[in-house]
């Protein structure tokens, strides 16, 4: 039932983000499918503990992942990702 929730409430937020998402990939036609779920999950505040638990991932693996994306937005590696957007 949980997960169940989990997955409904997360496909209301990319809903809820389409445009959002649109711009990304105008801007930055690099990124993937999985960096523009990862840079919804960030614009909602999600933790990284929060975001590896939705992913089923490690949190370092999510660390991981935000470091790749801030290499592909050419974003300053020690500014918050979603101050980029």
């Amino acid at each position: 039932m949980e997960r169940h929730l989990i997955d409904h409430l997360l496909l209301e937020l990319d809903q809820s983000n389409q445009s959002f998402q649109q711009r990304l990939r105008s801007q930055f036609p690099v990124l993937t499918s999985y960096d523009i779920r990862l840079c919804t999950y960030l614009r909602a505040n999600l933790s990284t503990k929060e975001i590896a638990t939705i992913l089923n991932i490690t949190p370092d693996s999510v660390k991981k992942a935000k470091h790749r994306l801030r290499k592909k937005i050419s974003a300053n590696p020690y500014k918050p990702i979603t101050s980029s957007f």
